[in-house]
């Protein structure tokens, strides 16, 4: 599954959320990030982290040949392009892996989930339970 797959999911489920709930953080440029807003029509805040301070601080891994080879890597991938999804332009770190996180009051993280391969994102029922909490 692609970042703009599960834009999409997060989008077909916006309802479920308030504005101030969800930030992605992408790896990309200005006009990456403006692209991407605009193909997957995703409702909520973007940031960049265009030099992976973000990413170093949550502590998300990278992807090695042998992750992206990995039989869930290549099924989540199989099953992205077989419902019409396409990688387009890639940020500066096109090996970055991804991270959910519900961060509360007090900056207190409710719940993390460290993807370990390309489609290894975190169950979105679990993550609107954290929030609805």
């Amino acid at each position: 599954m692609t970042c703009r797959e599960r834009a999409g999911q997060v989008r077909d489920r916006a309802a479920e959320f308030s504005a101030d709930q969800i930030t992605a953080i992408g790896t990309g440029g200005k006009r990456y990030a403006k692209a991407f807003i605009e193909d997957t029509g995703y409702p909520f805040q973007v940031l960049l982290d265009e030099d992976g301070e973000a990413a170093d601080v949550i502590g998300t891994g990278t992807m090695s040949l042998g992750t992206i080879l990995k039989p869930k890597a290549v099924l989540a991938g199989v099953k992205s392009l077989a419902g019409g999804n396409r990688q387009k332009n890639l940020g500066r770190r096109p090996t970055q892996l991804g991270a959910t996180l519900v961060i509360g009051p007090g900056n207190e993280i409710l719940y993390e989930d460290y993807e370990d391969h390309p489609g290894d994102h975190a169950d979105l029922d679990d993550v609107i339970a954290k929030l609805a909490k």
